[in-house]
């Protein structure tokens, strides 16, 4: 609970939630909202740009770790979690025709691709009703203004191969012991065997010692 409230202290968007100023809020009011980080001593709020990148690393953590063994875990409410956060993320963007913030693409892609092959594989009507709107809808609105266009081209490129590709490919760099699948627990890994002892019968750096040296 405790690094959970962290996470989303200094990510709102993690739980899900995306900001909603009101029209005559300033420029520091819309950056407190989206959870932008101000430097205390230079009175200086980070890049948007690095904003991006930050929002896009933790929600990479938060889907990774709902997608990881063992299944009962509890962290970010566990696995079922993942398809029920996609759902509600998918439930706050503004209705077609209106452009998409410019969050939804990395959000969506840093999701994806951390809980995708899990939900593709353990909760599979959900995923592919969640991946259709994602496919037919949210990519065909999705801000390819200078900043953007980078971050939209990633998530096209995350979702093309639909659903299948999803329950197939395990995301790159993940370690198939603890993501979870659907299946057992993976095994636990040995220890690594005993160091041998010294050929005199010594555990000391130098052997065993008898006598006087």
């Amino acid at each position: 609970p405790v690094f959970a409230a962290h996470i989303y202290t200094v990510c709102p968007i993690a739980i899900p939630s995306l900001p909603q100023p009101s029209a005559d809020a300033s420029e520091e009011e819309v950056m407190e909202a989206l959870g932008m980080i101000k430097d205390p001593k230079k009175g200086e709020f980070e890049t948007f740009e690095r904003f991006l990148s930050r929002t896009e690393g933790i929600i990479s953590i938060v889907a990774e770790i709902m997608a990881s063994h063992p299944s009962t875990h509890p962290l970010f409410g566990g696995h079922k979690s993942a398809t029920e956060w996609l759902g509600r993320f998918l439930s706050l963007l503004p209705p077609s025709p209106q452009q998409l913030p410019l969050l939804t693409a990395p959000v969506l892609d840093a999701f994806l691709t951390g809980a995708g092959h899990m939900m593709a594989n353990v909760y599979p009507t959900e995923f592919e009703k969640h991946l259709k709107v994602i496919m037919e809808d949210i990519v065909t609105r999705l801000d390819v203004g200078e900043v953007g266009a980078s971050r939209a081209h990633r998530l096209k490129e995350t979702v093309k191969g639909g659903f299948l590709s999803f329950q197939k490919d395990l995301p790159s760099k993940s370690l198939s012991l603890l993501y979870f699948t659907g299946g057992a627990a993976p095994p636990p890994v040995p220890p690594p065997p005993p160091k041998p002892t010294d050929s005199r019968g010594g555990n000391g750096p130098f052997g065993q010692q008898s006598g006087n040296s």
